[in-house]
């Protein structure tokens, strides 16, 4: 059971026995940890394939095949794969329960970020109803894949991502000291992330981590439907163990969790490309948009990606306002700042909190990509797409793929704290926390 203390639930956390890469065996681990993402580009899997018979994504997305039946298909063969792996012992399992300390930096945009996070397993709890708390609404994907996966293998394959917010910074601190110690592996994966993992032995460093995040939130920012999954088989292992104590392997999922105000993590933004279900018309769009925003032109003396660069110049800002800047071709954009303030709290969303209605992307979805476009949420996926990259929206839009590009401000982390803190969600894909663990770092196998 959840423990509470007071009116709050506590975070219960716990160290466990990974499986990691043998690097006896594996000799260049970037050629077998693969990149966060499941729906990837088929040629993307298919280099991944070609990197290392034992690249993970095997594992965790693996090709579909036109041979596939109910016996033999990609969840079937990523059990073959894993079982097979850790008898030939190219998997092995840590001897001692532990808590990992995983380092990751990267260089982007000339800056260099890195997300230092301790793995560990979290007790599962219903979603919202504890110290584990969503923070977007759920993207579309196919919760089935991700189940079977899961019922086949009997392991998680990936971290889900969390933030914590830690106002006495003593994990952080922990994490100063630990990072003073040489790494229990280092290696770069294919994608340029530098990686370090360090395992926490040491009896008395485990309980403090422990204890610490008893009075901590979760704030799932990666992974929301991997662990709705994990609570499904949950309650399917529960219901054919009539012997359940709440204490089995299946009661608890592998987490990465991450400080929110850590120097290296940043929340990049997400931004919107659309394509509209009519013929796109500037003039339409500049009149829709002054209903609601100031709309400034400015000309850039570039048409090159440069010109993508001063637009997010141009609307960064320290102020507790919108600001949006759309682009849809030449050497000019047009920078939106929000006047009417208070016109979605007070007449589109007045049952939501204000801090809600003040999200950048509320204003964008409601009294642009809606009431403009007339894209509604039935509508959403197939016109408009998400993305962190600024430079491949720009792209789509000089082939043409899109109409018109919105870049976005990152959303705050006081801001997440303080939209599920009253029991509500993001829209989805707002949160962007980058670095985002690699697969096959850590793998945990549910079983004592």
């Amino acid at each position: 059971m959840k423990e509470r203390i007071g009116d709050t639930f506590m975070a219960n956390i716990k160290a466990f026995r990974g499986y990691r890469y043998n690097t006896d065996k594996i000799d260049n681990l970037g050629s077998v940890i693969s990149p966060p993402y499941y729906n990837m580009a088929k040629e993307d899997k298919d280099a991944l394939y070609d990197k290392s018979e034992y690249n993970s994504v095997r594992l965790f997305s693996g090709k579909k095949l036109e041979s596939d039946t109910r016996e033999e298909n990609t969840f079937t063969r990523a059990k073959n794969y894993l079982d097979k792996w850790i008898e030939d012992g190219i998997l092995v399992r840590d001897e001692e329960p532990v808590i990992y300390m995983y380092e990751q930096t990267i260089e982007m945009y000339d800056t260099h970020y890195s997300n230092t996070s301790f793995v560990a397993l979290v007790e599962l709890e219903e979603i919202g109803k504890g110290a584990i708390m969503p923070c977007e609404k759920p993207h579309e994907v196919s919760m089935l894949d991700r189940y079977e996966l899961l019922k086949s293998t009997n392991a998680d394959m990936s971290m889900i991502s969390c933030l914590y917010v830690e106002p006495e910074k003593e994990l952080f601190n922990l994490m100063n000291e630990l990072r003073e110690e040489k790494p229990d592996l280092e290696f770069s994966s294919d994608d340029n992330v530098q990686q370090k993992i360090w395992k926490i032995s040491y009896k008395p460093t485990i309980d403090f981590i422990i204890e610490h995040f008893k009075d901590l939130s979760l704030y799932i920012t990666d992974g929301q439907t991997r662990y709705e999954t994990c609570l499904q088989y949950r309650d399917y292992m529960k219901e054919h163990n009539p012997n359940h104590t709440g204490k089995e392997p299946y009661n608890y999922m592998m987490m990465s969790l991450s400080n929110a105000h850590s120097d290296g993590l940043v929340v990049l933004p997400v931004h919107r490309e659309v394509k509209t279900i009519k013929n796109f018309s500037e003039s339409h769009f500049i009149a829709g948009a002054q209903d609601h925003f100031r709309v400034e032109k400015i000309i850039v003396d570039s048409n090159d990606e440069t010109l993508v660069r001063t637009m997010v110049k141009q609307i960064s800002t320290v102020k507790a306002e919108t600001r949006i800047a759309a682009y849809c071709g030449g050497d000019y954009f047009y920078r939106m700042v929000l006047w009417d303030k208070d016109y979605i709290k007070n007449d589109v969303y007045p049952d939501m909190s204000k801090e809600y209605c003040n999200l950048d992307i509320v204003a964008l979805n409601k009294l642009i990509i809606d009431d403009v476009f007339h894209i509604d949420e039935e509508k959403y996926e197939d016109y408009v797409h998400s993305t962190r990259s600024y430079e491949s929206c720009y792209k789509d839009i000089q082939d043409g793929k899109y109409d018109i590009m919105f870049i976005m401000n990152p959303v705050r982390v006081e801001q997440i704290r303080n939209i599920t803190a009253m029991g509500e969600r993001l829209p989805e894909v707002t949160i962007s926390v980058f670095p985002k663990p690699s697969v096959g770092v850590i793998i945990n196998l549910k079983e004592d």
